[in-house]
């Protein structure tokens, strides 16, 4: 749709919503945006989450046999750079890291976000992660959800402060959304972006989180991304190991933060912007190439992991059959978490468009079955792998991201079933913040 055509669009809606609304309260023409606003997030977050499936599922079928998968390796290169050309050529525009754009442009009070933006993320994503990006949804779909907030509140003739709520709004959706999360929505519209809001600011993002999480629940058929059946219930006893735990992810989570840092400074010193697409793309393919278990989101291997089938994630590796012994499993997992980060970043910083909070979480998954294997074998702990898991979910995502409260419902949520954990989580997170927070700038 041409310029001319989204203005002419853009009035005749505020005529129409002006007239709907006219002798409407305000709280409740917030309600009702908010309403509007969480179910087309939510729906956003299920085509997004429908299409990367089906295509990871394609590509990466455990069905496939025996590995290498040695064509993962140039599948990144056709996803970023179709998503190269398509910001350069279609878009015109960048849409790496939206979200950072969106926090900027609230901080200057730029308000008034493009109508392309409520679905151009999406699109970009898609060839993204469909292709093999080692990254997740949640950036370009909490774009999206702001946009929406933003466009819709001009339709609703909201008022500048409102607007800038809606937008906070919209993002908290679109998480909510992607990950089925509502409380994590609203912690990270509160948390991460460390909005000010007023009561009915609140009740609104509660209501957009809600039928954000709620929409994309029931269109993938009231099922969640992570299931979890836990084998075992926590013992209390074990709340040491689960504090050491915490200062593990700690610690990776420096190291997780050092490497990214990094790796933004190297990628933008190179000014072509081909070459960075290339560049990235050698780095996300030789990381698929090594642990194919890191395609697209990870949540489909971070299952297994939780439930206990923590042998299938080097399947399709070339290390698929040097796997012969406890230790050698130790030191591959230990090897997806420190090449984890050089996937996701040569994704998002390479012209790929993805977000950085999948990622935490499947690093977690990882730190905490490397943290149990460990144990167990040096000092038979008896550890359950599953649930130490889970809890490396919340550490890693505490210290990579420093939002502890949002780690902590985030992870206790999209699992469906982890409010019963919710001491072990909550130990994890505040550990592993508290380390980064004392051993890091």
């Amino acid at each position: 749709m041409d310029s001319k055509g989204t203005s002419w669009l853009l009035r005749t809606g505020t005529r129409v919503s002006a007239a709907f609304c006219r002798d409407m309260p305000q709280g409740a023409r917030i309600m009702l945006l908010a309403m509007l606003i969480g179910t087309l997030s939510g729906m956003a977050a299920w085509i997004l989450k429908w299409t990367i499936g089906g295509m990871c599922s394609y590509f990466v079928g455990y069905e496939r046999g025996v590995g290498p998968y040695w064509y993962v390796f140039f599948l990144p290169f056709i996803g970023i750079f179709l998503a190269v050309a398509y910001q350069k050529y279609i878009v015109r525009s960048s849409l790496e890291h939206g979200t950072d754009i969106v926090a900027r442009d609230i901080a200057e009070g730029q308000y008034k976000m493009r109508v392309g933006m409520c679905y151009q993320p999406i699109v970009a994503s898609i060839l993204t992660l469909g292709f093999g990006g080692s990254a997740g949804a949640e950036g370009p779909v909490a774009t999206v959800g702001s946009a929406l907030g933003s466009n819709l509140s001009r339709l609703f003739n909201i008022d500048p402060d409102m607007t800038r709520m809606m937008i906070g709004c919209g993002a908290g959706a679109g998480i909510a959304g992607i990950f089925k999360a509502p409380i994590g929505g609203v912690m990270y519209t509160l948390e991460v972006m460390k909005m000010k809001m007023t009561t009915l600011s609140v009740m609104a993002l509660i209501v957009a989180s809600l039928c954000g999480a709620l929409t994309c629940y029931v269109l993938t058929g009231f099922s969640f991304d992570v299931k979890f059946l836990p084998s075992s219930f926590f013992d209390p006893h074990s709340l040491g190991w689960v504090a050491l735990l915490g200062l593990f992810c700690g610690f990776y989570s420096i190291y997780y933060n050092k490497i990214t840092a990094m790796l933004h400074r190297l990628f933008a010193g190179i000014r072509n912007r081909w070459l960075r697409a290339s560049c990235g793309a050698a780095m996300v393919g030789l990381s698929l190439l090594m642990f194919p278990c890191m395609y697209g989101e990870g949540y489909g291997t971070v299952t297994l992991l939780m439930n206990d089938e923590t042998m299938t994630f080097i399947r399709g590796s070339l290390f698929e059959d040097e796997a012969v012994s406890a230790l050698a499993f130790i030191l591959l997992a230990f090897g997806v978490m420190l090449v984890k980060v050089f996937a996701t970043i040569g994704t998002n910083s390479a012209g790929g468009v993805a977000g950085d909070f999948a990622p935490t979480i499947f690093a977690g998954a990882f730190c905490g079955v490397m943290f149990a294997w460990t144990m167990n074998y040096a000092f038979h702990a008896d550890l359950s792998v599953g649930l130490f898991a889970l809890f490396g979910m919340a550490g890693a995502f505490s210290g990579i991201i420093r939002a502890p409260l949002m780690a902590v419902f985030l992870v206790a949520e999209m699992v469906g079933n982890g409010f019963g954990f919710i001491l072990p989580l909550a130990v994890t997170a505040a550990v592993s913040y508290v380390t980064v927070r004392l051993f890091s700038r």
